[in-house]
């Protein structure tokens, strides 16, 4: 995907601009062509390129026709005449020209070299806008030659010739010459320019975008950051290098991955960019496509289509349809296409595309990534023959312009033994080139920084799934295992796996060095986060809530540089292997693990001396089809019971999508399954699948009760990631099962009433908040939950706080560390609409004044920062668990609570009832507390919570199924 974030051309300040300049082509003293020329200099070429070149062409004419005129100052015209002709769109024209006049100054002799610089320069600068990279280097060295003659080594014009050849080498992808030369460009623009220049701040967005290119997203985004903030102290507001600025630091957050954080930034950066310069503006074609970026990297392809396509015909009309950015945009526009299954559309977008590049003479990196694109959509349309013809000449290409070791290269030597396997060929072994790509790319998913690992991670799910099915037409299960915990690399797998490597530490202090490192990198996510959404709220911030979002962002980044390296023990994702995993299964245990793949989808069982895997017999369309039927249906029959229809059909088909007859074929009845789900059935509990076609209708208690559900065959854990197990033989963290809950708190609203969302909780820490926070429905079964849990812990193990005393206070000043049980029973909040809030939270009793310790609300970072050591933590409340693999880590409930140091959740997909949350709780917790392994308790509620008639509606999976045990 491009973002359009390029290094942007400056011309050379200083005295040198302040000078009267000698009048143009001197030569010329008729009175009438002075008047022409003197007409073209006074029109602007930005803004009226059409006229600017008319102006131009007639004094070059005029030129051409009189006597004596030296030929130097006719070249000195065309050079204008192809600026404007540049600017109109005429490139290929405007290069003809200026090479020109590049020759007649270059025989003119040494008298003419500055002129000879100003024309080869624009030849050098058309030559790198065109893709033309090797003969853009020779000019752009050529030119610096000549600047050297010109001028003493820090002047401004060196300065930009560093940074013009930096701009080359970036093109070709020798990024640290590029980053060399540009930090030599920024440091003689620091030196000879006054402090605050602008000039030295769109160097550093210049930057930003090579160390973008080199993986440096963290360096990337506070230099274009802090870029942005000095153009807005020194230039008036509006100006287009602000919006250069802002443009650069969303598009290093794009890069990072971190695609929801870019998005708001990125749509205020378009209202503003619209309203001060129409919509018909390149800038506002840039910002388009970024945007349209940031929604494909999460995914919404039909969303990001338009927006690639309304960016592709704003430079087709400003530059015509041979325009290389347009073409870049429509690039975009095709990968939506193919993502979106729209394979003609697709191919011929990327065709255009090629045409534009084969026109123009572009190579590099953009060619790469066309034909590597072309190449996919061949294997995935049957032309296996044509895709192995286009990513071998996407190899090619690379081997030129990429270095060893780079991303792209990796990728690319996956898609070719990809194409290999799609076309049907058994493949002996996986490659040992992709194995040394795989290895690559999941190595610097760093533990220290999971919100950085997650982006990484997600941004490299393609690579990651088609490793996946080279593994599969390889027959190798080893290396099927280990890419299948990369392709779950998710949110909630590195919360968990955050957590282990802190277990895992030589010792508490080793532990407690490593949590402070991660917990540093947590509060500089969340201060940031902070500071975009408060920079995106409106087109001028309230100053001082910006000045404030500023230093908190500046304070986490002081606590973080603080961080002695030798405290630094964090690591990368170990996935584990096939022996590894077994042993830490017992008797009886099976893993399921799957993951959908361009080629439909491999799974994976395993049991303690067997491994069987399988191609799914369901696509992710068709889940997620069966899905959107399924769960609606669910979430109705929560409150509705045995009179809400029952979608029998999908819940079987979603089984069986899974569980294949080879997958089965031994899976013993009792069984238990943890299982590690993938796309769509991420979204649903496992235990609500039907095993087989009910035998009668599903129309009554008894019908439901006695229909083959999942549940009834099996024990089902949610796996976030198999090093869970390998906690669940570790034991429990506390020595005596204690417990320690918060519940039933004071509420008053209607129990019929609509649902308060967050956004109205907390617009602000005031009365109305509080009120609003009031009107949330009261929990009576909570009360009596917790009473229960009390009561068979026994006396002395267990500290609940009930009502007035269930409050977030309560929880942060309690001994959280010493719960082996933790049970928070209220409502559960998810974020409403209001941009500004983005997380879900916990509800206790509202203070009766609030304020930042207590505003009634336990949000999802509030609780990643608590420190706990339990067993076991229950949230029975409602919509606890999203399990969607692209939330924000550790700022959903269950991540924020696994990275919280909890071993494992009970949570829940949808609305619960707070009778069926507290029999279920109850009679979990009795049937661990008897020695029954927290798996099959789990079961065994359940089973006896759809057959209790004393519980209305009962039976229906809308109220016993939300539920999920995650973990161990």
């Amino acid at each position: 995907m491009i973002w359009a974030l390029g290094l942007v051309l400056l011309a050379a300040p200083g005295l040198q601009a302040q000078e009267t300049p000698p009048p143009l082509a001197p030569s010329i003293v008729q009175a009438d062509a002075r008047a022409l020329i003197e007409a073209a200099e006074a029109i602007d070429m930005e803004e009226d390129p059409a006229g600017a070149r008319a102006a131009w062409q007639s004094a070059y004419d005029t030129a051409l026709t009189l006597e004596g005129v030296a030929q130097t100052d006719r070249a000195a015209i065309l050079n204008q005449l192809g600026s404007a002709i540049f600017y109109a769109g005429g490139r290929e024209e405007a290069l003809g020209l200026f090479r020109e006049a590049a020759s007649v100054f270059e025989a003119a002799g040494p008298d003419y070299l500055e002129p000879l610089e100003q024309a080869l320069g624009n030849v050098a600068s058309i030559l790198g806008t065109l893709g033309r990279l090797d003969e853009a280097e020779t000019a752009t060295r050529d030119v610096l030659a000549i600047r050297q003659q010109l001028y003493p080594e820090d002047h401004v014009q060196i300065a930009r010739s560093y940074f013009e050849l930096g701009s080359i080498l970036n093109a070709r992808g020798e990024l640290n010459d590029a980053i060399e030369l540009v930090e030599r460009s920024l440091r003689i623009r620091e030196t000879v320019l006054e402090e605050g220049h602008p000039h030295i701040a769109m160097t550093q967005v210049s930057l930003a975008a090579i160390l973008i290119r080199a993986y440096r997203f963290a360096d990337a985004a506070e230099l274009s950051r802090r870029a942005a903030e000095q153009l807005e102290a020194s230039l008036p507001p509006g100006h287009p290098f602000i919006g250069f600025a802002r443009s650069s630091y969303a598009g290093a957050l794009n890069a990072w991955g971190r695609y929801e954080a870019a998005e708001p930034l990125l749509r205020r950066i378009l209202e503003d960019r619209r309203a001060s310069l129409g919509e018909a503006h390149p800038q506002v074609a840039d910002t388009l496509n970024n945007l349209g970026v940031a929604l494909f990297g999460q995914g919404r392809s039909a969303e990001a289509r338009p927006l690639f396509l309304a960016a592709r015909d704003i430079y087709r009309n400003a530059a015509g349809a041979e325009s290389i950015e347009a073409a870049r945009m429509q690039m975009n526009a095709a990968d939506t296409a193919f993502a979106l299954g729209q394979y003609d559309a697709a191919r011929t977008e990327w065709l255009d595309v090629l045409g534009v590049f084969d026109a123009a003479g572009t190579s590099g990196p953009d060619r790469i990534r066309v034909l590597a694109e072309l190449a996919a959509l061949e294997a995935m349309d049957g032309n296996p023959a044509q895709g192995r013809d286009y990513i071998a000449d996407a190899r090619m290409l690379a081997a030129d312009y990429l270095p060893e070791g780079h991303e792209r290269r990796h990728e690319l030597a996956i898609d070719e033994a990809w194409i290999s396997a799609m076309d049907g060929g058994t493949l002996q072994m996986v490659p040992r080139e992709v194995q040394a790509a795989m290895t690559a790319l999941s190595g610097d998913l760093d533990l220290a920084d999971i919100d950085s690992a997650r982006d990484m991670a997600r941004t490299r799910q393609r690579a990651f799934r088609r490793a996946l099915d080279i593994a599969f037409a390889a027959g190798d299960t080893q290396a099927a295992l280990r890419y299948m915990q990369m392709v779950h690399a998710t949110g909630l797998a590195l919360a968990a796996e955050a957590t282990a490597l802190r277990v895992s530490s030589s010792g508490a202090q080793t532990a407690d060095l490593v949590r402070a490192r991660q917990d540093s990198w947590r509060a500089l996510r969340l201060a940031e986060e902070n500071y975009v959404r408060v920079r995106s709220a409106s087109a001028s911030p309230d100053p001082q809530t910006l000045a404030a979002a500023r230093d908190a962002y500046e304070m986490a980044r002081t606590a973080m540089s603080g961080l002695s390296p030798d405290g630094d023990h964090a690591q990368g994702l170990e996935t584990l292997t096939l022996e590894t995993v077994q042993q830490m299964l017992g008797a009886g245990d099976h893993i399921i693990a799957f993951a959908f793949t361009p080629a439909g989808g491999v799974s994976l069982r395993i049991g303690q001396s067997d491994l069987v895997m399988d191609r799914l017999a369901i696509d992710r369309d068709a889940a997620q089809s069966a899905l959107a039927i399924l769960r609606p249906a669910l979430e109705a029959g929560a409150a509705a019971g045995v009179a809400r229809p029952f979608p029998a059909d999908e819940a079987h088909r979603l089984y069986g999508g899974v569980f294949t007859p080879r997958l089965t074929n031994g899976l013993e009845e009792e069984a238990a399954l943890f299982v590690l789900a993938d796309g769509p059935y991420r979204s649903i509990p496992f235990p609500v699948l039907l095993t087989g076609e009910p035998s009668r209708p599903l129309d009554s208690e008894a019908a439901y009760a006695g229909a083959p559900w999942l549940i009834a065959r099996h024990a089902v854990t949610t796996l976030a990631t198999l090093s869970a197990l390998r906690q669940r033989n570790d034991g429990p963290g506390s020595a005596e099962p204690y417990l320690i809950g918060f519940g039933a708190p004071v509420f008053s609203g209607d129990t019929g009433a609509e649902p308060v969302t967050l956004a109205a909780l907390t617009r602000s820490a005031s009365e109305e908040s509080g009120q609003a926070l009031s009107s949330l429905a009261p929990l009576p079964g909570a009360r009596a939950e917790l009473e229960e849990l009390a009561r068979l812990f026994g006396e002395g193990r267990a500290d609940i706080r009930l009502g007035v005393w269930a409050t977030e206070t309560a929880v942060k000043s309690a001994d959280l560390n010493r719960a082996s049980v933790l049970v928070f029973a209220t409502h559960g909040l998810l974020p409403g609409e209001l941009e500004t809030v983005l997380e879900p939270a916990l509800a206790f009793t509202p203070p009766a004044q609030p304020d930042a310790l207590d505003d009634g609300l336990l949000t999802a970072s509030e609780i990643a920062g608590l420190r706990l050591d339990a067993d076991w933590v229950v949230l029975s409340a409602c919509n606890t668990f999203t399990a969607d693999g692209t939330a924000t880590a550790p700022d959903r409930l269950a991540q924020a609570f696994l990275y919280a140091g909890a071993r494992s959740l009970l949570v829940s997909h949808w609305t619960v009832r707070d009778d069926a949350a507290a029999y279920l709780t109850a009679q979990t917790a009795r049937r661990a507390l008897a020695g029954e392994a927290r798996p099959q308790a789990f079961r065994g509620a359940m089973l006896e919570l759809m057959r209790n008639e004393a519980i209305p509606g009962s039976a229906h999976p809308g109220v016993w199924g939300p539920f999920a045990l995650i973990g161990r």
